[in-house]
């Protein structure tokens, strides 16, 4: 079965979640079973049925190997088919389509996807992350922090293409109108601000702002999903999730090793660059796959880790052009009365990021606001939705069209 051909053939049948409340410490693992336990009692079922395992990205907060196999023993799942998908966190968005061709192929019939992190409980985060995503050889000896590394991308796009530092902040504010709703957004109770609210913030790395970019938090969350085929799950729920289309590019693992890109048969612009990246490509894709364009989407979740990057992903989707993407982001479209509802539960830059379960989290929205069920501001007739992620220095992206109708 070819990828255009699986367009409908797979649902999500169960969905759960978890996260924890401010001053909350639960483990990665924890956060998993609970929202595992979710999952199939929305679907009805039970463990014992559950044939395929999917993880993305072992926790940060829980690094051992094999993660995967240790959730499953520690819930007492017995799969025949199990994987981690790692893209970075990335991965977990693409469990999704992974999981489709395993029960459209007959390899599982129940493949449960889960990702969980709950960095709350990892002491030196921050010193484990600082320098995480730079090359040993090239760019460590220089102690760069992901901030700075993200902070040349956005000079690049505000010198290439106009945008400025008030661009990314309006990016921030709208995030923020969505957050100010969620329960378990980690900015919540800071309250809406305004674009001079987040220029007058502290500057992290120039151009990027301490609001242009996202918190740790909440404390710790989780996501899991049951996914099978889509006649199975018409006969199992009244409301299943469709996965309509997926796709995935990436282009390097550290942005020195962008820089040495001089080829490829991919549309990344003039080589060698950082204003492109391979999210046109998984969107293109995914889009190629639904059979939909970018008119048909009712809501968007984005991996944005910084403000610009909101800017660059809603371009590279084409539901604008880079150039005007920061009117198009100040003209309240992203926003709660908006033509595009985006990150609406705050995305990466308010509702935070706690580890690699931020990707997750996306998902867990998005099913949740095409569920009617969302926690926070629920978007009116939601049937649509598009969740991207990305992971390391813009590496990788995945991009999922999820919907209510095959």
């Amino acid at each position: 079965m070819s990828a255009n051909e699986l367009r409908g053939k797979a649902a999500i049948v169960g969905f759960g979640d978890s996260y924890c409340a401010r001053g909350e410490a639960k483990s990665a693992m924890r956060l998993a079973q609970e929202a595992t336990r979710r999952a199939l009692d929305d679907a009805g079922l039970g463990k014992h049925e559950i044939d395929g395992l999917l993880t993305g990205r072992a926790p940060m907060s829980d690094q051992r190997h094999q993660w995967n196999n240790i959730f499953a023993a520690y819930n007492k799942i017995t799969p025949r088919y199990a994987s981690e998908i790692t893209i970075h966190a990335a991965g977990m968005n693409s469990m999704l389509k992974h999981a489709a061709l395993a029960v459209t192929s007959g390899v599982a019939r129940f493949v449960l996807c889960v990702g969980a992190d709950a960095v709350a409980s990892l002491p030196t985060a921050r010193a484990q992350i600082g320098g995480m995503d730079a090359d040993p050889e090239f760019e460590q000896p220089y102690e760069p922090i992901i901030p700075s590394i993200y902070a040349q991308m956005a000079r690049r796009l505000m010198h290439e293409y106009d945008l400025t530092e008030e661009d990314f902040s309006a990016v921030s504010v709208q995030c923020q109108e969505w957050a100010v709703h969620h329960p378990y957004a980690a900015k919540a109770h800071k309250g809406l601000v305004t674009v001079d609210d987040v220029m007058a913030s502290p500057m992290i790395a120039s151009p990027l702002r301490l609001w242009h970019c996202a918190p740790w938090g909440p404390p710790g969350s989780a996501g899991a999903v049951i996914v099978t085929d889509a006649e199975t799950a018409r006969s199992m729920s009244d409301r299943p999730i469709y996965l309509l289309g997926a796709g995935e590019c990436q282009t390097h693992e550290y942005l020195t090793d962008r820089m040495a890109l001089r080829q490829s048969s991919l549309p990344l612009g003039d080589l060698p660059n950082i204003t492109s990246t391979g999210c046109r490509v998984a969107g293109d894709a995914a889009f190629r796959m639904a059979g939909l364009a970018p008119k048909d989407i009712d809501v968007v979740q984005t991996a944005s880790q910084f403000a610009h990057v909101e800017l660059q992903v809603l371009a590279e989707l084409g539901f604008t052009d880079l150039r005007g993407a920061g009117e198009f982001v100040r003209s309240g479209a992203t926003g709660p009365q908006g033509q595009l509802p985006t990150n609406t539960n705050g995305g990466w830059l308010s509702f935070g990021q706690p580890g690699v379960s931020c990707v997750m989290d996306s998902i867990s929205e998005a099913i949740r606001q095409l569920r009617g069920d969302a926690l926070g501001l629920q978007v009116d007739g939601a049937q649509i939705g598009l969740v991207h992620a990305n992971g390391g220095m813009q590496a990788c992206h995945s991009v999922a069209i999820l919907g209510i109708e095959a």
